[in-house]
């Protein structure tokens, strides 16, 4: 792979657990065309595709896949199909066969992208299907329809599904001009809470953010993944087990955004665990900017936002808000890193335990567009300088 092959698109796939009720289940895609959309964080004059099969049962197969770009936006429909489409191919075959636990690398497709244009990707399956690897929300619409229709412009009988199989990264043939920013966290990073299909989410605003302030080259890298917790395992591998895939597997990165800690606090009381201390959660947080500055990615520290409101009663258990105010004191007292006071920015002044109203998605945990853009703005761009 050519030096100049820097990443577009990042997610951060894990695996499906019925046990986490409140978390979207994948829909079955055997014998189905899916139809995916990513956001490209910049352009090329060609791209390759990082398919994920690392938590499946079994065999990934993919029959035939293309890919399209769009710059329209909104989600996958009529008039957003794949009118130029271009085969995908993997060591110059079709059809692609990625075992259980690997990912896959495909063959450089020439199609001219600018940053910000949508990849439309098409996959159809035409066997089973092994359990997911996959985001289980992914703030964007993706659809399902029967049989092979990966070169039609609409799909007929579609099922709309909020979640993101497979498609670990996009890469393009350019060189990184700018910071190259990972924003790291758990379901406040990734989005969850702001609109679907409109790029709302707070790196989406930082991104925009640092273009405007002079940084044209900079790109922001979401790789936040709901119900992360930082120090164990549960819906997907903890944030210390994934960071060298999710941060310094990046080559180009130079800078990474940390912000964790409430699932640790919160989920416990859910799942009948221990809930770690505070001095568990800050050293976790720690370690992970250590790590990042070992391999000459500059770390950033975020403070946790207020969950006071929250409509899940885990979260408002007793000292748990103790617990997430100690962590956030120590993070603002360290001095080894830069902090994003992120929990200030979207804190309701009268009660800083909660969301402030006009950021609140409306289950008091999650902020929505506004607050994902209050999140932005509390950024300042001469980190990345």
């Amino acid at each position: 792979m050519k030096d100049n092959w820097t990443t577009a698109h990042l997610a951060a796939l894990a695996w499906q657990d019925a046990a986490f009720a409140f978390v979207p289940q994948p829909p079955d895609l055997a014998g189905r065309t899916v139809r995916q959309a990513v956001r490209l964080r910049r352009g090329g004059a060609a791209v390759r595709l990082v398919l994920s099969n690392e938590y499946g049962d079994g065999p990934l197969v993919i029959d035939g896949i293309t890919v399209a770009v769009s710059g329209s936006g909104g989600p996958p429909d009529g008039d957003r199909g794949p009118r130029s489409a271009r085969p995908v191919l993997r060591d110059g075959r079709a059809r692609w066969e990625v075992p259980a636990g690997e990912t896959a690398l495909s063959d450089p497709v020439t199609l001219p992208a600018a940053a910000g244009d949508e990849l439309l990707v098409s996959c159809f399956l035409a066997g089973a299907v092994p359990s997911a690897t996959y985001l289980h929300s992914a703030q964007r619409t993706g659809e399902a329809a029967p049989g092979n229709q990966r070169d039609r412009p609409r799909l007929t009988g579609a099922e709309p599904f909020r979640s993101l199989h497979w498609i670990a990264r996009v890469l393009v043939d350019a060189p990184a001009r700018g910071p190259v920013v990972v924003a790291y966290g758990d379901s406040i990073t990734r989005g969850d809470g702001t609109p679907a299909d409109r790029e709302q989410r707070y790196p989406d605003h930082l991104q925009r953010r640092l273009h405007a302030a002079g940084a044209g080259g900079a790109v922001v890298l979401n790789a936040g993944l709901g119900a992360n917790r930082l120090l164990r395992t549960g819906l997907g591998p903890s944030m210390g087990e994934r960071f060298g895939r999710d941060v310094l597997g990046v080559a180009e990165a130079t800078h990474v955004i940390i912000m964790g800690g409430a699932n640790d606090i919160a989920l416990p009381g859910l799942l009948g665990e221990r809930p770690p201390a505070a001095d568990e959660i800050t050293g976790g947080l720690l370690a992970l900017a250590s790590r990042a500055r070992q391999h000459g990615i500059r770390p950033v520290l975020g403070t946790i936002t207020p969950f006071g409101g929250s409509t899940l009663a885990s979260f408002r258990t007793a000292g748990n808000e103790r617990i997430r105010q100690e962590v956030n004191h120590a993070v603002r007292s360290q001095r080894d890193w830069p902090v994003v006071d992120f929990a200030t920015a979207v804190a309701d002044p009268d009660d800083p335990a909660r969301l402030a109203a006009a950021y609140d998605s409306g289950d008091g945990v999650h902020p929505g567009g506004a607050g994902a853009r209050a999140l932005a703005d509390a950024v300042d761009p001469a980190l990345f300088a």
